[in-house]
């Protein structure tokens, strides 16, 4: 796209020293007297896939949508990457998108952006498995079931076809083949991925072998063991509407989309953290998109104007 800013690459570091990546994506408007609020975008792929890198279908990893926010939306968008399970679990995840919030708040990052960006404005969001970390690290919750300090609050949550609740029959049920695959996936395709004693990564390319991970663990019904095995963490603690109905949590304003034919991820995961969020009488915001299916914002045409709206209601 024509009017998308270059990414400015930045390093921050994970708890246990691995270094990585997220790029910003600053609209030339802002200024240190004009500065801009700030959406934080995780990508998907079931926490064990993906990458903030390009394909080509999107350039840069992220959507066209979110390279036009900066111009369109004077919002700054930045897109981090995060260690995969199951060579990282889940506590470990979910304390890179805490030290990603802690960078974006720190003088570092105001200094490599020319102190042009409002932290203190941010919106966490994301697609898929990333649209769940947002709904963790926005409300704290998991946090410190994983032994973790809680993510300062923030403005707003921006979830999109979210991963919710490992309890749901969709992650622990076979299909031998997957709904929407033509085959069944042999485990020695997925066997450099699935060990745990692995190298550590940060990302991996969308064409890359490691691409076809997730559509084995649907196959195989195994997310909560790739992302909880041996850490002692029920999968309870990291469900977002059973936390929500406890009343210990106290949501930010919520934006979540989701399709109706989602079948890589079950409209029904949005639906139960909405009807949690409407018992607690929350500031919430739901699309549900009939005839819609997964990764529906990777569409040029499809410029989500309600979840943009948002944004600019709660970073005011």
């Amino acid at each position: 796209m024509s009017d998308a800013p270059k990414p400015l690459e930045l390093v921050y570091r994970s708890v246990d020293g691995l270094d990585l990546s997220l790029d910003v994506f600053l609209p030339e408007s802002a200024t240190q007297t004009s500065k801009v609020p700030v959406l934080i975008w995780w990508h998907g792929g079931g926490l064990l896939q993906g990458t903030r890198k390009g394909s080509r279908l999107c350039q840069y990893g992220i959507s066209p949508h979110h390279l036009s926010a900066p111009a369109k939306h004077k919002l700054c968008v930045v897109s981090p990457d995060y260690r995969l399970a199951p060579q990282t679990r889940l506590p470990g995840i979910l304390s890179d998108c805490a030290s990603a919030m802690d960078f974006v708040r720190s003088p570092a990052f105001a200094q490599a952006t020319g102190n042009r960006v409002d932290a203190s404005k941010m919106v966490v969001s994301g697609s898929s498995a990333g649209g769940w970390l947002s709904l963790l690290a926005g409300t704290g919750i998991g946090y410190a079931a994983c032994g973790l300090d809680l993510p300062a609050p923030v403005s707003g949550i921006a979830a999109l076809y979210p991963i919710s609740d490992l309890a749901d029959p969709f992650w622990t049920t076979k299909q031998h083949p997957v709904s929407y695959m033509p085959r069944v996936i042999p485990d020695e395709e997925v066997a450099p991925f699935i060990d745990p004693a692995a190298d550590k990564v940060g990302f991996s390319a969308v064409d890359s072998k490691r691409s076809i991970f997730y559509h084995y663990m649907v196959q195989e019904g195994i997310l909560e063991s790739l992302l909880l095995d041996g850490t002692g963490v029920p999968a309870s603690a990291v469900g977002v509407a059973p936390a929500l109905k406890t009343g210990k949590f106290t949501p930010p304003p919520t934006y979540i989309i989701h399709g109706d034919i989602d079948d890589k991820v079950p409209c029904g995961q949005a639906r139960d953290v909405v009807a949690a969020l409407k018992e607690l009488n929350a500031d919430f915001e739901y699309e549900e998109l009939p005839g819609v299916n997964h990764l529906f914002d990777k569409d040029p045409e499809e410029k989500m104007e309600k979840m943009y709206a948002f944004v600019a209601r709660v970073t005011k």
